[in-house]
């Protein structure tokens, strides 16, 4: 919550004119804060982005009468009304000054730098609040998830169902020996590892039934929540509700919304717990007890648990970390109160005060901890991960694909903490860049941290590019050889270097005209990176690219013949601002990109399929349609279909290919990446033509048909160019207009999973 301050002061130059001002569309009185810990009233206002702000009674009663009038009838009814001298210059200097920097009043041209031009409202950024927040659940939807709940906070339903959970754990605590049940069921959870993903999807079941309470004791209060969410908190991914509103309550509506998570999982522990006595099944002990723990530590109060939130309220102060500060400062003998101290009531300044005493110790001794125990625990966390890693090796070479991928999701949950620990790392990095830059220091300059992320960047893709054509050239030289490559290596030593030779020359090309492309096409560095990583990371795609054979030769070409192109097309561009110098060298890029990948569809006639798709897809589009009847048209595109599709086919068993070197379990994880890149290209409308013109390939590569898999080169670089341009589509768009939180984690999860199990090949 962001708290202002008016003090009605004069300005130090006269208003020459009085603009009618409004408040900003969206903005909400919230009236009185009810039940506060201060001496002297507050009142709040809610933005339209639902950020609450807290003003003094004189900068209220002016946000009240912003509806039109001009400052001199403000301040005419506010003179009366409080009893003080206000004249309009005072007025206008309360409205400029505190209310239009805060977002509370309607944008005015007369007030902005430039035209169109709006200066950002201020936001607070609480001190170890939740970072990288993204909303999943909108309002509405939890409004109706609420409302289905909200019988619980009945006096007589909150009762039976608190007495019943006490009567569930007794009865479990009094069968005895419960240290033996819950070793017996962890033992049962090392032994059958399906059971573990069942324990943490009610893990986070448990968690979203937390939430589900704080929203439901929202609207049963008289407030509205807003949406539910995940986000980062310290280094653990962690879920969140939005239900800022209950401000407006008071305190019985804020504690009875800060306890209702806990409340209800209480609930969701009564009902596994008459599972596990139902059924005996040892192993949800452990869960049961996991959700006892994570319900205790809600109660601490020194970080941003409802523990926190209950403190919060009982002392009538909505952010008791902006008082850590004042509170030391007060401490300091010799020192008067701070001003902040002092405008708190007695109990309620005895009560931050013990809280800021026992907190700042305890968040420094979890630091110094943090920072001496990291380096010592770092090495044993790396050779349990290679340990746990030599073991999903094992099982990706026995073939257990079920096991392989429950073990890459519980490898992802290993790695979350410290994901979570390098974001909170940069956060502060960035927060120290800030602070410098702010005090004029040379080295936290903008410009120069700019001038060093395109340097790294540059390094970056550079050194990933590189280590590519490395392992695929160590995997090229380090390959078994099919029998008649044996023989002709017994005749000729030259055949394996010339095929080493081959692969590196043919993986170098790709690698560049891919680099190429995504700079004439000022792709996003993450468009680049992204691909470039998943295929250096694989198996199954390093050895079809260490694997020579015509389909990655006529790929090759083609790449070539693309890359001219797009060139030449950059090049068409830019001759309509700067003559026409360059149209010369743009038809001899066309010609030598035609002629490039008419020598790869010779190669590869495969590689016609998606052309001809593509040029279907693109004729209505273009218009061209318009310029043929309709009948003319229909037959044209089924005729081109028919006779490319029949001739790739025909092709797989008439052309010699080379036998592939991948496993069957190989080609299904690139038969996978391929496909779900597919699906998520189709969800993006401007990229659902380069999915359609890739799904022949899949289907071919699928089909069990002579000499498929030759088609799995052209299905890899088909995926690794539609992926760069999915990334590309969904990071350009602004967040509010990207596919939704859990369809993107529908995607991004699977995909993340199939290349970690690749990765293992």
């Amino acid at each position: 919550m962001t708290t202002l301050t008016g003090d009605g002061q004069s300005p130090p130059t006269a208003v020459s004119r009085d603009p009618v001002r409004r408040l900003a569309e969206g903005t909400e009185l919230l009236g009185e804060y009810q039940d506060s810990g201060y001496r002297t009233p507050k009142f709040l206002v809610r933005r339209a982005d639902g950020q609450v702000m807290q003003l003094p009674l004189l900068l209220y009663r002016v946000a009240c009468l912003l509806d039109g009038r001009d400052a001199g009838r403000i301040a005419t009814e506010l003179s009366a009304e409080l009893d003080q001298d206000l004249s309009a210059e005072q007025v206008s200097y309360l409205i400029e000054e505190r209310l239009r920097p805060a977002g509370l009043l309607t944008p005015d041209d007369t007030h902005t730098d430039s035209p169109g031009t709006v200066t950002a409202p201020t936001r607070s950024d609480p001190l170890l609040a939740l970072r990288y927040r993204k909303g999943v659940v909108p309002a509405g939807v939890t409004w109706r998830i609420a409302g289905v709940f909200r019988l619980l906070f009945r006096r007589p339903a909150w009762v039976a169902a608190l007495a019943t959970f006490v009567a569930v754990d007794a009865v479990v605590l009094l069968q005895g020996d419960l240290v033996g049940r819950v070793t017996a069921g962890a033992t049962t959870l090392i032994h059958r590892p399906e059971l573990t993903l069942v324990l943490l999807t009610l893990l986070v079941l448990s968690m979203v039934f937390h939430e589900i309470g704080h929203v439901t004791a929202c609207r049963y209060g008289g407030a509205r929540p807003g949406d539910m969410g995940i986000g980062l908190y310290l280094v653990w991914p962690a879920l969140y509700s939005t239900v800022t509103d209950t401000y407006r309550l008071d305190r019985v509506g804020r504690l009875r919304t800060d306890l209702a998570g806990v409340y209800f999982n209480a609930i969701f522990m009564t009902v596994l717990t008459g599972l596990y006595l139902r059924t005996d099944a040892t192993w949800l002990l452990p869960a049961i007890l996991l959700m006892h723990v994570q319900a205790a530590q809600q109660f601490l109060p020194s970080i941003r648990f409802d523990g926190y939130y209950m403190l919060a309220d009982l002392a009538g102060v909505p952010e008791l970390f902006n008082y850590v500060g004042p509170v030391l400062k007060s401490l300091v003998p010799g020192r008067p109160a701070h001003p902040r101290v002092q405008e708190l009531r007695p109990r309620p300044r005895r009560l931050i005060v013990l809280w800021v005493a026992v907190t700042v110790p305890m968040l420094l001794f979890y630091l110094v901890t943090f920072l001496l125990v990291v380096p010592r625990v770092l090495p044993v966390v790396w050779d349990v991960l290679l340990d746990y890693l030599s073991r999903m090796q094992a099982a990706t070479r026995a073939g257990d694909v079920t096991t392989v991928a429950l073990s890459v999701f519980q490898l992802l949950l290993m790695l979350l903490p410290w994901v979570g620990a390098a974001l909170v790392i940069a956060l502060l990095l960035g927060t120290v860049r800030r602070f410098g830059a702010a005090r004029g220091w040379a080295w936290a300059a903008a410009g120069r941290w700019s001038a060093v992320r395109r340097y790294t960047a540059f390094v970056g893709v550079a050194g990933l590019a590189g280590a590519l054509i490395w392992r695929v050239a160590h995997m090229a030289r380090s390959a078994p050889t099919s029998t008649p490559d044996s023989d002709a290596v017994g005749r000729h030593a030259d055949v394996l270097i010339g095929s080493l030779s081959l692969a590196v020359l043919t993986c170098a090309v790709l690698v560049v005209s891919f680099l190429t492309s995504a700079a004439v096409l000022r792709w996003r560095l993450s468009a680049v990176v992204v691909p470039l990583a998943v295929v250096a990371a694989m198996g199954p795609t390093l050895s079809v690219l260490a694997t020579p054979s015509s389909a990655v030769v006529g790929t090759t070409w083609t790449a070539v013949g693309a890359t001219l192109l797009v060139t030449a097309n950059r090049l068409g561009l830019s001759a309509g601002r700067r003559g026409p110098r360059s149209v010369p060298w743009q038809r001899v890029l066309i010609g030598a990109g035609l002629v490039a990948i008419a020598a790869g569809v010779a190669t590869m006639p495969l590689l016609a399929l998606p052309m001809a798709v593509g040029a279907v897809l693109l004729t209505p589009g273009t218009g061209w349609r318009t310029h043929l009847r309709m009948r003319g048209w229909a037959v044209s595109t089924v005729g081109v279909l028919g006779v490319t599709a029949l001739a790739a086919l025909t092709s797989l068993a008439l052309l010699r290919t080379t036998p592939t070197a991948l496993s069957p379990a190989g080609q299904q994880v690139l038969l996978l990446v391929g496909g779900l890149t597919m699906v998520g290209a189709s969800m993006v409308r401007e990229l659902r033509w380069p999915a359609a013109a890739l799904a022949p390939l899949v289907l071919i590569a699928v089909v069990p048909a002579p000499g498929a898999a030759a088609v799995l080169p052209l299905v890899l670089c088909s995926t690794v160019v539609l992926g760069a341009l999915l990334v590309q589509a969904l990071t350009r768009h602004p967040v509010e207009v990207r596919p939704h939180p859990l369809l993107r984690a529908a995607l991004v999860v699977p995909i993340l999973v199939v290349v970690i199990v690749g990765a293992l090949l």
